[in-house]
């Protein structure tokens, strides 16, 4: 028996895929497939049930909070079964002008839009939209649209859309902008900041993190002008006599204090250790220019609920605040500027450093040991409105490494996570880099973006041993380069209009998890190799993972040198299989399988769920990487106890 008989003796499923796919080339050649194109125009439904992506959500939910409004489009697809709802007119147009769009969803069928005719809108002082009554639904084709008016979100402007012409130009008349028709409005560019722009700003992102650190490090060049023990009895009382710009020093030794820095001054330890009583935060700082540096911080408390003083009130921002922003902490800071932690290490059953309304922080050489269970335990950093700098810095143990919420422009770099629910944990926080890390032993992700944020940057990073390496939402994010081993789920293609390129993901349970239903994103050069299983993808149109003829290295694909491979769809049954079964390279170029592929890609009933990369690469991306990670997995195929010995230790 051949490889590939014996190979679909064994697979069930295979087999009737096999039987099926050579029904269907009798079908075709018999001309049994007819599209209607006459179908009644479907009628709008409530923005709730449909498929809603656009405008991210801390403007949702600034927007819902302010009872304020946010033009909308629903889109009704010939090839789709779901209704696009596009929080955003500007973002359904911006998908229509997007590559394979057509290709993926077919054509709009049906197009709705808010319409603000006759609803007294307005345009508040920060650019929303304010209505004194309720939009409805209108067809698109019908409507005018009012563009680069004082209208706008937090990334781009906002088209306002009207049923009457007369409507839209008073409109013009009190808030700019000028008036364009269904037609004109499709062949209008939109300047949408998109995950392009978010590759190519990183190198100005590092260089403005080198700047900021570069702010605040001469704060540890400050005279000395207190010495505890010498001029004063205690840290507190030399925080208190010391000048305004000046060096308290610290010898080596324990101090039994808990502080209040309530002006700017240098505390700098020799080695010094400071033990707080248990009953809360360590160090206070309530002044601008505080630097901390060189001590060991024990003796916190252990409270990570709201304090007694925090604000709990019925917006989603004031529960988070209260139930994150607050608690004890090492070092806290609240409503300062140019914050400097450095060479400090943090034993907390709480925070480690917790930052709140605080600008141009830097966390830099700290290491935070949080609690062995991470449901005991809290945040290494807590950014509660408080964009910063966090480098060269360890957490081991505890809730969450770092935990931002809308801390944009955050950079992450060079920091190694260890045993916490989530290494890094976005809420509500866009335009950061997260770059050149290293996360082991995750409960949950290496690295998590929730709540729909935008144009966040994960590069260069390393995951291992995670139930999920990287999990991004939102859209227009930047994925690239990073090594993803070891994991339950290596990566998540879950956020939308986002790249996913470069990226190493070998030898995980899962090596893809392809989960928006709404796939808008490109995935190109990335290497594939040593899963269990390849990918998997939840229902939704035709996925398309090759970028301008460059698709991905999967191991096991069939490809040719010089740019033009075989068609591959590691979804396919018979395909998916090549890395694992022997015959099904004999199979899968057979023409009945070939068949399938070609189906998926034109038919709507064959490609729920699909995935196919047009031009695979013969060759992996990162060679070097494969290969040393190969080498570690021989290492620890001949010696098993290795990682257990390393735990251990």
């Amino acid at each position: 028996m051949s490889t590939a008989v014996s190979f679909l003796a064994r697979n069930r499923r295979v087999w009737q895929l096999f039987l099926l796919s050579t029904a269907l080339l009798l079908a075709i050649a018999a001309g049994l497939f007819v599209v209607s194109t006459e179908s009644a125009s479907p009628d709008p439904v409530r923005f709730d049930e449909t498929v809603e992506t656009g405008v991210g959500g801390a403007d949702r939910q600034y927007i819902r909070g302010n009872d304020l409004a946010l033009p909308k489009a629903q889109v009704f697809y010939s090839q789709y079964q779901y209704i696009i709802g596009y929080r955003g007119v500007e973002r359904a147009i911006d998908a229509f002008h997007r590559p394979k769009h057509d290709q993926q969803f077919g054509y709009p069928i049906a197009v709705y839009v808010t319409d603000f005719a006759g609803t007294g809108v307005r345009v508040t002082s920060n650019g929303y939209l304010k209505t004194e009554t309720r939009t409805r639904w209108t067809k698109a084709q019908q409507s005018y649209y009012v563009v680069e008016s004082a209208a706008h979100t937090q990334s781009s402007d906002t088209v306002v859309p009207f049923s009457s012409r007369e409507e839209a130009a008073s409109f013009t008349d009190e808030y700019g902008g000028r008036v364009l028709d269904w037609e004109q409005l499709q062949a209008y560019e939109f300047d949408i900041a998109g995950a392009e722009v978010v590759r190519d700003r990183i190198d100005e992102q590092r260089a403005s993190a080198d700047e900021r650190v570069g702010d605040v490090r001469p704060l540890l060049a400050r005279e000395e002008a207190v010495v505890v023990g010498e001029d004063a009895p205690t840290i507190q009382a030399a925080i208190d006599t010391a000048p305004a710009n000046t060096t308290v020093r610290v010898p080596d030794g324990t101090y039994n204090e808990t502080l209040s820095v309530d002006r700017p001054v240098t505390i700098r330890g020799d080695d010094a250790s400071i033990r707080g009583d248990g009953e809360g935060t360590v160090i206070e700082v309530e002044s601008d220019n505080v630097a901390v540096t060189g001590l060991n911080i024990t003796g916190v408390g252990n409270q990570t609920d709201p304090s007694d003083d925090a604000e709990t009130g019925d917006s989603w921002d004031e529960t988070i605040e209260a139930g994150y922003g607050h608690g004890d902490a090492g070092i806290t800071a609240v409503n300062a500027t140019h914050v400097y932690v450095s060479d400090v290490q943090i034993e907390t059953p709480a925070n480690g450093v917790l930052l709140r309304d605080t600008e141009g922080a830097i966390v830099e050489d700290v290491v935070v040991n949080g609690t062995d269970s991470w449901e005991d335990g809290f945040m290494g950093v807590m950014l509660m409105r408080s964009p910063a700098v966090i480098q060269d810095s360890a957490f081991d143990g505890g809730r969450d490494g770092i935990y931002l919420h809308r801390s944009h422009g955050t950079v992450i770099r060079n920091n190694t996570f260890t045993r916490n629910r989530f290494g890094v944990h976005f809420m509500y926080t866009s335009d950061s880099l997260v770059a050149d890390n290293v996360a082991r032993n995750q409960e949950s992700a290496g690295v998590t973006i929730m709540t729909d944020p935008s144009r966040n940057a994960v590069v260069d990073n390393e995951i291992h041993n995670a139930s999920i390496g990287i999990v991004p939402s939102g859209s227009r994010h930047y994925i690239a380069d990073n090594v993803v081993t070891g994991n339950r789920r290596g990566l998540m293609v879950a956020a939308g209009q986002t790249i996913y390129a470069r990226n190493v993901v070998y030898g995980n349970e899962l090596g893809i998890q392809a989960s928006s239903i709404r796939p808008t994103s490109q995935v190109f050069e990335n290497d594939v190799v040593g899963n269990e299983r390849a990918v998997e993808a939840q229902s939704g149109p035709l996925r398309i993972w090759t970028e301008r003829g460059v698709g991905n290295y999967w191991e096991g694909a069939v490809g040719r040198p010089g740019g033009m491979p075989d068609s591959y769809s590691p979804t396919d049954p018979i395909q998916g299989q090549y890395a694992q079964t022997n015959g099904t390279l004999t199979l899968g170029a057979s023409p009945a399988a070939r068949v399938i592929t070609a189906l998926q890609e034109t038919t709507p009933g064959m490609r729920d769920g699909a995935i196919v990369d047009t031009a695979p690469l013969s060759e992996p991306v990162h060679p070097d990487t494969l290969a040393a990670l190969r080498n570690e997995s021989d290492d620890d195929t001949e010696n098993p106890q290795a990682e257990e010995s390393e735990t251990n230790e």
